[in-house]
């Protein structure tokens, strides 16, 4: 896990990322680099999070390649260094080719592990076979309204390429005679899935902030990418800031662990609001069940009466959340935004590094595991000045290797670079 910032006004895009990595559950290395220059001529800076390879290769590595290929090429806006970034992928050759396909195996097992849980429950193969299919359509039918992100790859393409693994997970998993309507229930779930913006739970979060050539304020965009699909890059855009064609005010922009941000931002942590929403809910509904007991005598006209009460009582619920989010608007967020949006650069890296400090500190303090921590990476992207790193660590003493900048020179044509 990790903890990164963008803060963003007209002058430019402050960028932050701690250095922490965890490695299977339980260890944390603290010297991980999360937060790169894309390019020399390139006013763009990007920022990974979750995890940390992409077909076994490490992000470091991919980024810095692609830096390298990129040269002094440069594009008018910032979405198409992300566009060209993900063609890059699609060509990127990896060394052991299963792995391009782990992410796509990872959901295949996901479902048929869920499955297993409710077959347990079903007496009878015929039964538990009919189950199934039931479980896979409601799957294919719960993830319809998902926007898709292969538009033009059909069903029969992907069943051509993956039936045969797909029928050996069945039989692995499930003690059933894998039929050709359970077979093919299966692959249309999967199928379905795999061509929507679903992710897998072992994806890449990417974040392009900067600006293109034509671009005279600053761009976020931030990316999922979760492996590839028959060898195209399974990626989606999560969300983006377009200071060019929006509200050109301050905002703040937390990734990965996000609840000391939106302390910061609203004075409320997320999971206080679900509680008191949640609370409330449950007091009025118990409420309503009460009068409905000592007031209704007849049993259907009760049950009829505690339905409707208990819309009403969702109806009020939902009314008093936006009444309180609106209060928070109000009395926290506008406040903070009205004074991002004038702060001057060197003020917004000092705030950007702050709330990764602050979630780092709250990390030591409530979790077995220290997430968050490390030094912390600090960069200003602006339109005048392109990207200039405040803070940046190095694995090297710099003064040791005095060729090290010589080196980068002639690989990138004479363009002095200030990144490792």
């Amino acid at each position: 896990m990790t903890a990164e910032i963008a803060i963003v006004n007209r002058t430019g895009i402050a960028l932050a990322a701690d250095s922490a990595l965890t490695i299977g559950g339980d260890r944390v290395w603290k010297n991980s680099n999360k937060l790169f220059h894309l390019a020399p001529c390139a006013d763009v800076g990007v920022m990974v999070f979750g995890n940390g390879n992409h077909c076994g290769l490490p992000w470091e590595v991919i980024i810095k390649q692609y830096r390298k290929s990129l040269g002094q090429c440069t594009f008018e806006n910032l979405t198409d260094y992300s566009k060209h970034f993900l063609k890059f992928l699609d060509g990127l050759k990896t060394p052991h080719p299963i792995q391009s396909d782990l992410n796509t195996y990872s959901i295949m097992m996901s479902i048929i592990d869920d499955s297993v849980e409710v077959l347990e429950k079903i007496s009878g193969k015929t039964a538990k076979r009919k189950k199934f299919i039931s479980e896979m359509n409601s799957i294919v039918e719960d993830v319809s309204e998902a926007p898709v992100v292969f538009e033009d790859y059909s069903r029969e393409n992907f069943s051509a390429q993956h039936s045969k693994q797909i029928r050996g997970f069945l039989e692995e998993k499930l003690e059933i005679l894998i039929t050709k309507p359970v077979l093919s229930a299966m692959i249309s779930a999967c199928y379905e899935i795999l061509k929507r913006s679903i992710p897998s739970g072992s994806e890449t979060g990417i974040v392009f902030a900067g600006f293109g050539e034509s671009e005279l304020l600053p761009v976020v965009q931030e990316i999922c990418v979760d492996g590839t699909l028959d060898g195209s890059t399974r990626a989606w855009t999560v969300r983006i800031r377009d200071s060019n064609h929006e509200d050109a005010g301050g905002v703040v922009m937390p990734f990965a662990q996000s609840d000391i941000a939106y302390l910061f931002i609203e004075g409320l942590l997320p999971e206080y609001i679900d509680f008191v929403a949640q609370t409330l809910k449950g007091t009025l509904d118990r409420k309503s069940k009460e009068l409905v007991k000592d007031y209704v005598s007849d049993s259907d006209e009760r049950t009829v009466e505690e339905a409707r009460q208990f819309r009403a009582n969702e109806a009020m619920t939902k009314e008093f959340l936006e009444q309180f989010g609106a209060f928070r608007r109000e009395a926290f967020v506008q406040p903070m935004m009205r004074v991002v949006s004038s702060l001057p650069k060197e003020e917004m890296a000092a705030v950007a590094e702050a709330l990764v400090e602050t979630t780092s500190l709250r990390r030591k303090m409530d979790s077995r595991l220290e997430t968050v921590g490390g030094p912390v990476d600090v960069a200003i992207i602006s339109k005048s000045d392109g990207f200039v790193w405040i803070k940046r660590k190095h694995y090297f003493d710099i003064d040791l290797n005095r060729d090290f900048v010589q080196r980068r020179d002639v690989r990138y044509s004479g363009e002095v670079s200030n990144d490792s």
